[in-house]
């Protein structure tokens, strides 16, 4: 078995098969960001890319490393991981076939379909997952998992490989937590490259079944009731807790509320438009906030997919 850790080594050349409009996004700092929060913030905004999402960069490496290359993939996503597939297996030539909850995000299935992917809404009561893997044994095309593959992982990693390379070395990193490879590949690279920095994982409250995955020791299934469906897992993927265990040092959980005010504080203080789950390193400073008073934190902003249903929600 795999260590749970990857190697800076794996991080480092996953760059090579990435897509560069996914690589080298800004870090910022706010002023009134961190006088808001009594910290001193530095964002990492991964929203300014084709897909508005941080998912492109693991998407490509997950394809990348399909050999011999397939004429089809199949994906299950609410809507950031597919858009990521969609736009990697076009680049390579291979058709996306993305199974999404009933209730996904329009936004994100037009743009899913857009980007060329078949995109298969599946009924409520279902998961998505076993509809896309039943579809993958029929058709015999490769399934592709969030959170299951170290390659995903790896990906994500060359988030904080950026950061380093750019002196930063925070404090405390606040990393989202959802299937567990953003977290997984950044606290790998920071665990070797920036081993002060406390990496804090950020779960939703309505969403508890990683954190208590890693509290107990074993997979656990919960149910995901939130807003941020990029955080709203109901069991860790296969070999997901083991690297989510092994790369935070504790982890944090944030009520909807919460999602929201931090939404509407990126906006005003910053300008940066987020949707929940991408507001969630700023939602855990909001309302766990005496535990991060004056640190020097990174937060990454993973996207702006924001629903257009929570958007007039936070313009009221």
């Amino acid at each position: 078995m795999a260590p749970p850790l990857l190697t800076p080594d794996q991080i480092a050349a996953t760059r090579a098969v990435i897509d560069p409009v996914f690589l080298d996004s800004p870090l910022t700092r706010h002023p009134a960001l961190d006088e808001a929060l009594g910290c001193a913030v530095t964002l990492k905004v991964e929203t300014l890319n084709p897909i508005r999402s941080f998912k492109g960069r693991g998407t490509e490496a997950a394809l990348a490393g399909l050999t011999p290359r397939p004429p089809a993939v199949v994906t299950a996503s609410t809507g950031n991981f597919g858009q990521g597939i969609a736009w990697a297996a076009r680049r390579r030539g291979i058709l996306a076939i993305i199974h999404a909850p009933a209730g996904a995000n329009p936004l994100k299935v037009d743009a899913m379909r857009r980007l060329g992917a078949q995109v298969h809404l599946v009924e409520p009561g279902r998961d998505e997952a076993d509809a896309a893997r039943e579809a993958a044994l029929e058709t015999g095309a490769p399934f592709i998992e969030d959170g299951a593959q170290r390659e995903i992982a790896a990906g994500a990693g060359t988030i904080a490989q950026e950061m380093t390379d750019a002196g930063i070395r925070p404090d405390v990193a606040l990393v989202q937590i959802g299937d567990g490879a953003l977290v997984a590949g950044i606290g790998s690279w920071l665990k070797a490259g920036s081993p002060r920095t406390r990496v804090v994982g950020v779960t939703s409250r309505g969403a508890p079944a990683m954190a208590d995955s890693v509290a107990a020791g074993v997979a656990v299934e919960r149910p995901a009731v939130t807003i941020a469906d990029g955080l709203s897992i109901t069991r860790p993927v296969a070999g997901a807790l083991e690297q989510v265990a092994a790369a935070v040092d504790e982890i944090v959980a944030v009520a909807d509320e919460t999602l929201l005010a931090a939404m509407r504080l990126l906006l005003e203080t910053a300008g940066v438009l987020a949707e929940p789950s991408g507001a969630a390193g700023i939602a855990a400073l909001m309302q766990h906030r005496a535990r991060f008073q004056g640190a020097a934190v990174a937060c990454v902003i993973t996207g702006s997919n924001a629903d257009p249903r929570l958007l007039a929600r936070l313009a009221g």
